[in-house]
């Protein structure tokens, strides 16, 4: 298993609540404190548990792959860019299958994070949180996890601070995604779970029973970009997420990522972000 995980050590706030290094405490001294997180990505099929539950939420954000609820009768299956919470106390199982699964998640606590729930909106599990592509939130996780190496005493803030940022922007995407199910709302559901193969505009545009100018068209006022960019920029996110995250040569990467000829991927890629996926790969 190929993950990262990040905790506090036994840091002590200064309302004189003790963290572990476990990460698994709740308070109701300030109003929003994050114990730990972690960037799972893994190729092997597993079991994400925990029989009893914890004291505090547990966030997931799914990147790739699939998790299924395995813990009640009632099927439940998460799929990439959906994001759940599990409440305080609330045993989970999920059976994580897929080629590749991969996800952030933080744990989470403190007197205010039910109203910061009920006001942007987000929902705990069962509840599934579908969002829109939002590029912010992959980098508001990162943000998050370089905070745990800071050494000072505004660290527990600042975690506190970006989780909060995490929060909006899953809120952002979750109305986004609402507007989008009346307007384009089958092809963009296939787009994005479908966007590491060959897809053609006026496939799309058929889903709509639209001429393929004026699904650009939509699409565009929609989205904010056309469809063939909206695509490449989900291949090449997922990319960044490989290179930053596993092992993998870049022409795996790039037959994961839709892209056949890895050479192409590679222009693509540097078009896009300005340096090359192994470049990339040696900031991260």
């Amino acid at each position: 298993m190929e993950d990262r995980r990040f905790y506090l050590d036994n840091v002590v706030i200064p309302e004189g609540v003790v963290s572990t290094s476990f990460g698994d405490n709740s308070t109701k001294e300030i109003p929003l404190f994050v114990n730990c997180g972690a960037c799972i990505n893994t190729s092997e099929q597993h079991i994400n548990k925990n029989d009893h539950g914890r004291l505090d939420y547990y966030l997931i954000y799914l990147i790739s792959g699939q998790l299924e609820d395995i813990m009640t009768s009632n099927k439940v299956l998460i799929k990439p860019g959906e994001v759940i919470i599990i409440p305080p106390n609330t045993p989970w199982r999920f059976k994580c299958t897929g080629e590749r699964i991969y996800f952030y998640c933080v744990h989470f606590t403190g007197s205010e994070a039910e109203n910061i729930l009920n006001e942007y909106k987000i929902g705990l599990f069962p509840k599934v949180n579908k969002t829109s592509v939002n590029n912010e939130i992959p980098k508001r996780f990162h943000l998050l996890f370089d905070g745990f190496s800071k050494k000072d005493r505004f660290k527990t803030k600042d975690l506190a601070s970006y989780l909060e940022g995490i929060l909006i922007e899953i809120a952002r995407a979750i109305e986004n995604e609402e507007f989008d199910k009346s307007i384009l709302s089958k092809s963009i559901r296939y787009i994005n779970e479908f966007y590491t193969s060959s897809i053609k505009i006026a496939t799309l545009a058929k889903m709509e029973n639209m001429c393929v100018s004026l699904y650009n068209k939509h699409f565009k006022s929609i989205m904010g970009m056309p469809p063939t960019k909206y695509i490449m920029k989900l291949r090449i996110q997922y990319a960044c997420e490989l290179l930053a995250n596993s092992e993998m040569k870049i022409n795996e990467i790039a037959t994961l990522c839709g892209y056949k000829d890895a050479n192409f991927f590679i222009r693509v890629f540097k078009e896009c972000l300005g340096y090359s996926p192994l470049a990339y790969k040696k900031l991260h």
